[in-house]
């Protein structure tokens, strides 16, 4: 059955990685953006920085796993 999940995965998990580096630019250029004016007493500020650097962190090591296959 372990094998059987595990082959569903693989089928399931095939990430494109010109998705993932347009991800990473915009995440990146949206991460610049939010840092080049600091409001951190805004809850929404927050929130969007917290989106914009798991993103990033989530793209580039999508890519990295990609690039070692």
């Amino acid at each position: 059955m372990s094998r059987t999940v595990r082959e569903t995965l693989a089928e399931a998990y095939d990430p494109n990685p010109r998705a993932m580096a347009i991800v990473a630019m915009g995440s990146s250029f949206l991460l610049v953006s939010l840092l080049s004016n600091p409001d951190v007493s805004n809850p929404s500020y927050l929130f969007g920085l917290v989106v914009a650097v798991l993103s990033l962190v989530v793209s580039v090591a999508m890519l990295a796993v990609e690039t070692l296959r």
